[in-house]
């Protein structure tokens, strides 16, 4: 929270809420309550860091939680009976969901429990928990807030639950929220197709395949909402996210107090003040009041809205099939008639663009007009369009392998191909020994006083002692790869005492080892080939 949100929420809860007025709430104890749900102190450090009793800074937070309570009714709002505009200015979500008025969905927030009831809030997360039903508009604020649900029950039971309380969720007639697949469809609730695709991409390699998938498309896109709400709602209260050590009616406070702050965070701007008073244009219209239901009664109320989304879901695939079509033929005739760019003229381009500047066509940083001019006209003039060679092109190569015969020799054989691992190389590799290695040398001598015969005597020798040096290495080499090549298998019994006898292991690790050695060889005639103090196992 930003200074300038801090300084605003203070005068509007120092001046609004009559409990704080009457409690002689200071600014300072709003500072320790924010402080401590925002970051998840405790109320000893509080105390430390304030200069305050462990007892002033705990009662003292009852205080100013009551109070965020009284805002509840001027924040937390119903929603309109008016389509938000990110769907209205949105082809994609408008008209198929111009009566959603926001998403609906359950998160699991850390409980502390007392040990004879932690049963009942072990759920499908890690630990205790708590689970808190919360309904979003579109403009990430909290319209409907019921916590302190057991982590173990269903979402689709503290639903019910919402809507049977007297002062529960409320919904606008022919309006609804969009939920997942585990509240099911009812009245006020929209929920996608279950055991059809969910988390798709609409301009992928991989589109929507029918009006259902499509569908479960969209109603994800739009309920994500709820998804970034909570997540906003843990990130900014890392209270919510912690081990609590309050009682548990004071984890539930904590809770609905965050989320009036979310709101008023949400809503705090100076072109909109949230002084304003808007709570009465709900209260005119008409509410769904939930009843208890028969079996039948909901029966016949889930295949109604199954009915109402497969009808928004075939009008959204019909459209989304002629605009893809139209989409294609425009894409087509495009094709057809946009320049194509390639790099034969970006070569010539450059080239263009250069001999210019060398003209002094170039006087700043930008080309003269005539410059451009030149290189629109020649670019154009030699690659002209030649319709009349469409006809050739992608097509069969008539009689290629007679004409393979017949140029073979113009054509690419990789016969200069060369690797690493080839054994004969193609140019030949000159022996540095015997006549060879004196012919190099006098080749070397030759050329060396052709081109510079004013060095002197101690260069020559310098070189000539290098060179003698260089053929020396390479004959060593040539009779080391030598021996290599015509070692043969190793002896059995040399390998065996040469193992044997060294110190520090134990016979059986020996005997292993020298089993290893006999059937991986390499490993033997590596360590036959060191010299004894160097052989290591």
């Amino acid at each position: 929270m930003r200074p300038i949100f801090f300084l605003n929420y203070v005068k509007y809860f120092l001046r609004t809420t009559w409990y704080v007025r009457l409690s002689n709430v200071h600014q300072e104890q709003v500072v320790i309550f924010l402080h401590t749900i925002g970051h998840n102190v405790r109320f000893r450090v509080a105390a430390g860091r304030f200069h305050r009793s462990v007892e002033t800074i705990h009662r003292y937070f009852r205080v100013v939680l009551k109070g965020v309570f009284c805002l509840y009714k001027h924040v937390v709002r119903l929603p309109d009976n008016e389509t938000h505009p990110d769907i209205r200015n949105n082809r994609r979500f408008y008209p198929y969901f111009k009566d959603c008025i926001g998403a609906i969905d359950g998160t699991h927030i850390r409980a502390s429990v007392p040990i004879e009831i932690q049963g009942r809030f072990r759920g499908r997360k890690d630990g205790t928990t708590q689970n808190v039903l919360a309904a979003i508009t579109f403009d990430l604020k909290f319209c409907y807030v019921l916590a302190g649900w057991e982590g173990s029950a269903h979402d689709s039971r503290v639903l019910d639950d919402a809507l049977h309380r007297s002062r529960g969720l409320k919904i606008l007639e022919g309006k609804y929220y969009l939920g997942d697949a585990g509240y099911g469809n009812k009245i006020g609730i929209l929920s996608p197709y279950r055991k059809v695709r969910y988390h798709l991409q609409e301009f992928s390699d991989h589109p929507p395949e029918n009006a259902q998938e499509l569908f479960n498309l969209r109603h994800s896109s739009l309920r994500t909402t709820i998804e970034r709400g909570f997540g906003v709602l843990k990130k900014r209260f890392r209270v919510l996210g912690a081990e609590p050590f309050w009682s548990f009616e004071t984890q539930v406070e904590v809770v609905l107090a965050c989320c009036v702050l979310h709101n008023h965070i949400v809503g705090v701007d100076p072109d909109d003040p949230i002084m304003g008073d808007t709570t009465s244009e709900v209260d005119s219209q008409r509410i769904v009041h939930q009843t208890h239901q028969t079996r039948r009664e909901a029966q016949e109320e889930s295949r109604e809205w199954n009915d109402k989304r497969d009808e928004i879901s075939e009008a959204m695939w019909t459209d989304y099939i002629t605009n893809r079509t139209m989409a294609k033929n425009k894409e087509k005739e495009g094709k057809r008639s946009q320049f194509r760019w390639s790099t034969p003229m970006h070569v010539m381009l450059l080239d263009i663009l250069e001999d210019e500047a060398l003209k002094g066509n170039k006087p700043s940083n930008t080309f003269k007009p005539q410059s451009f001019a030149r290189v629109a006209k020649e670019i154009s003039e030699k690659f002209e369009a030649h319709p009349t060679h469409e006809q050739y092109l992608n097509k069969k190569i008539e009689f290629y392998d007679q004409m393979a015969i017949v140029v073979g020799k113009d054509m690419a054989t990789g016969s200069y191909a060369f690797s690493w691992g080839d054994e004969t190389p193609h140019n030949p590799v000159v022996e540095l020994d015997g006549e060879s290695n004196s012919a190099v040398k006098e080749k070397i001598t030759d050329s060396s006083s052709s081109h510079s015969k004013g060095r002197s005597h101690r260069k020559r020798s310098r070189d000539v002692n290098e060179e003698s040096n260089y053929s020396e290495i390479a004959s060593q080499l040539k009779e080391i790869a030598i021996a290599f090549k015509n070692q043969g298998p190793v002896d059995a019994n040399e390998l065996y005492e040469a193992v044997m006898t060294t110190e520090g292991f134990a016979e059986e690790m020996l005997a292993s080892a020298f089993d290893y050695m006999i059937q991986e060889e390499k490993v033997g005639k590596a360590l036959m080939a060191k010299a004894p103090k160097l052989r290591k196992l």
